[in-house]
């Protein structure tokens, strides 16, 4: 993963050259002349032109979008390399991908692999099952990418030596995101909660502030899986105590300390009242913490990110006002899933290449067929990547080990939606709402 220092602001690419075209099209050599290419010519912008090429033939990056027609990821190596040189020398080029159902492992295989080398950015993602399906979603593509497509971050954030996973930044909310938690990083915010349903990456995203930040450890903290109704527990677990602090005690470094000037992560923190509370308060009022048990006060020089699924007035409800106004934090709000259709694509290629990769006697499926796919598309997703990851493992097995078909069918995503991601539950009003489209 590359990490930008400059402000960036997306906006509509300026060329060079008249002359140039705005989007060069990659067709493979069959398809050069297929009529239905007719279709993406008549979705560019006014005044602005696309040319098509053959995939074969040596393609430089002269710009400013490029799109490649259903060509295998395997073989996007090179041109991808120079969209990232493209980048280095301050242009900005961008390379829409287009893939069909049957190529969806296909691009999982590659994204990875890009990915563990440090070498994805500039990249925009697309669906499709055909020519015109790619010329109707052309227009929504045609933002530029600004940032890298990948945050590359511990399974686990606190083991050492934890294996890496890849978090994808397709689509362009999350890349707008993203550039905020850059800018908070940069600017001295240290202090930010982060608002989103179950599963949509609130945790990627307060790693991904730590990385920028760059200093000190990051270290997690779940309420839900705490005493939090224990005074004495919440304040060992967030301040410390020292030994002799009760009958039987050995020293413990609490959360504030062992971050250092770093990052403390405050996971399911709609649950903030009473001994929460009354500990915070003592702290962020004037950055300074009592261990438990001890006699004096240390600096507090971390910062800290709440995180909660529940929406800001549940927050605000929750505890008197006087204690609401002292926690000080910036909003941080993370698109739901059903809102990032590329990020939904990359997880999906990634997923079903995870599972085919442990199968040993059944034949994985590469893919989604098109009513399939539609269906994802469609969903509300309340449980965001989480929901779809469970989704898609039950498509899966019951593919793999009923029907052997090279793609996911409608009535297995069906079926797994019904299991996983009900259309109604009595849970989804307590979650953050899905502020409304522009």
């Amino acid at each position: 993963m590359f990490l930008r220092s400059a402000k960036q602001t997306p906006q509509t690419p300026t060329l060079d050259r008249a002359s140039m075209p705005l989007l060069r099209v990659l067709v493979p050599e069959a398809q050069l002349h297929d009529p239905d290419l007719e279709a993406i010519r008549q979705q560019m912008p006014e005044g602005q032109r696309c040319e098509f090429v053959s995939a074969q033939r040596s393609t430089s990056v002269d710009s400013a979008y490029l799109l490649s027609l259903f060509i295998n990821p395997a073989e996007l190596d090179g041109l991808v390399d120079q969209v990232l040189a493209a980048r280095r020398s301050g242009r900005v080029a961008t390379l829409i991908i287009a893939i069909n159902g049957s190529q969806i492992v296909a691009l999982g295989q590659w994204l990875e692999k890009r990915a563990n080398a440090g070498q994805l950015g500039g990249l925009r993602l697309m669906l499709e099952s055909d020519i015109h399906g790619v010329a109707r979603s052309l227009a929504s593509r045609l933002s530029p990418s600004m940032d890298e497509n990948v945050i590359r971050m511990p399974t686990s954030t606190e083991v050492e030596n934890s294996p890496h996973r890849n978090f994808y930044l397709f689509s362009p909310a999350t890349q707008v995101l993203i550039n905020r938690i850059r800018g908070f990083a940069q600017n001295g915010v240290g202090r930010a909660c982060l608002l989103g349903g179950p599963g949509s990456g609130k945790t990627s995203m307060s790693y991904y502030y730590f990385l920028l930040r760059g200093k000190g450890q990051y270290v997690s903290v779940n309420l839900l899986a705490e005493n939090t109704r224990d005074k004495a527990a919440i304040k060992s677990l967030l301040c410390g105590h020292v030994a002799g602090a009760f009958p039987g005690a050995s020293a413990r470094t609490g959360a504030f300390t062992q971050a250092r000037d770093g990052v403390c992560f405050i996971d399911e923190s709609h649950d903030i009242s009473g001994p929460v509370m009354e500990t915070l308060m003592e702290a962020l009022d004037s950055n300074q913490y009592l261990p438990y048990g001890a006699t004096a006060k240390r600096q507090l020089d971390c910062s800290i990110l709440f995180a909660t699924n529940r929406s800001w007035t549940f927050l605000q409800n929750s505890v008197n006002i006087d204690e609401f106004t002292r926690l000080g934090a910036a909003v941080l709000q993370v698109p739901e899933l059903s809102q990032r259709e590329e990020d939904m694509i990359a997880v999906l290629a990634t997923t079903l290449l995870r599972l085919g990769a442990k199968c040993t006697t059944w034949t994985a499926p590469i893919g989604l067929s098109p009513d399939a796919w539609q269906a994802v598309r469609d969903c509300r997703w309340h449980g965001n990547i989480r929901g779809l990851t469970r989704v898609l493992e039950s498509a899966f097995v019951d593919t793999a080990s009923v029907n052997g078909g090279n793609l996911i069918q409608l009535r297995e995503i069906e079926a797994g939606i019904q299991q996983w991601e009900p259309k109604s539950h009595h849970s989804y009003q307590l979650y953050a709402p899905v502020p409304a489209a522009d």
